[in-house]
């Protein structure tokens, strides 16, 4: 059987322990509930952070540090028990796992209660409330919204019409989920010891399988989609070039008859293999990705003014803003100034 926790410590209060899980990624250390809510949000989103009992005094810090693009491990300890109220984390999903203590967790109409045995998993597009109790130090990994639902869609070669939503509660012991949680503790082992891992070619690799480990192993809305019976058939060769020659020419200004002549097919053709085995047609297949790219851009670059959104819109091919807006929202939930509000935050 599993251990029921990762990095689970005896003795002293976390605060006073020498060694403390990613020591070496400190963001803060602070006793200010205002500077720790402040920070956490950089990293996370804004939030609510209250301490449960009044004049009880905070011993807040995070350790934190991206893996390479799309995952991000983090250690949060806040001391006294806690209220956090982000509401939608929209960006991002959470893997919460507690190394002690426990937490009350509601992610829309799922609630857990968290402790050494339960991790918890929210959802982005579902309200989020937790309390925290007294000395619950957690694990935290942080996944990219749009890397899960870019990997769900390879992995079920369908695309994602509905958000997808986690099971809340995550038993640490179960044994299908085994190979992830060892896998989390020898990667935050592993970046302490050497920082140059992170961002390199294996450490890419790593996201792949935790992003793949999380949607294969851990229930949600769409886990029938994924499972080995599911009726779904391997891309023809005609829609797999496609795709790589859009990936290819992300921001060139290319016509279905321009795919055509490349390919050596006929629009037909092209558009009933598309629709057969992704759901969309090329046009809207390419209009995905750019606005994918457009959102990678925005979320990185927290400085950039509403006219530097329109000229990263135009880079890549959306010249009609009111459509790129509508577009924009549609497919991920807010409208592009509000991702740069929030673009320090996604690009851990």
């Amino acid at each position: 059987m599993v251990k029921s926790a990762l990095f689970c410590y005896i003795g002293p209060p976390m605060s006073t322990l020498a060694a403390l899980p990613l020591s070496h990624y400190q963001l803060f250390q602070t006793g200010d509930v205002d500077e720790a809510r402040e920070c956490v949000a950089r990293i996370f989103c804004p939030h609510g952070l209250h301490v449960a009992h009044p004049g009880t005094a905070l011993d807040a810090r995070h350790h934190s540090v991206r893996l390479h693009q799309d995952v991000s491990l983090n250690y949060v300890q806040y001391g006294p028990a806690v209220r956090i109220d982000p509401g939608c984390l929209g960006e991002f999903y959470l893997l919460q796992i507690p190394l002690r203590g426990g937490a009350s967790i509601r992610c829309g109409q799922q609630q857990v209660l968290a402790d050494t045995r339960t991790a918890s998993l929210p959802s982005p597009t579902e309200p989020l409330n937790m309390v925290w109790a007294d000395d619950s130090p957690h694990l935290i990994v942080r996944f990219s919204r749009l890397a899960v639902q870019r990997q769900f869609e390879q992995l079920a070669q369908t695309p994602l019409t509905q958000p997808l939503v986690f099971d809340l509660a995550v038993p640490l012991d179960a044994p299908a989920l085994a190979p992830v949680l060892n896998f989390v503790q020898y990667l935050c082992a592993t970046v302490d010891a050497d920082p140059a891992l992170c961002g390199t070619a294996l450490a890419a690799q790593a996201e792949t399988y935790l992003l793949t480990a999380l949607l294969t192993l851990a229930p949600h809305n769409h886990s029938a989609c994924l499972q080995p019976g599911a009726r779904r058939s391997l891309l023809p060769r005609s829609v797999r070039r496609a795709q790589e020659y859009l990936h290819e020419h992300v921001t060139a200004p290319l016509s279905l008859a321009d795919l055509c002549q490349h390919l050596g097919v006929s629009a037909r053709a092209l558009q009933q293999a598309f629709r057969q085995h992704t759901g969309r047609s090329p046009m809207a297949y390419w209009r995905d990705l750019r606005l994918d790219h457009v959102h990678t851009v925005l979320a990185r670059c927290g400085s950039l003014d509403k006219a530097s959104v329109s000229q990263v819109a135009a880079q890549y091919g959306f010249l009609h803003l009111g459509h790129f807006a509508a577009q924009y929202q549609a497919r991920f939930g807010e409208l592009p100034t509000q991702t740069l509000r929030t673009g320090s935050v996604g690009a851990h």
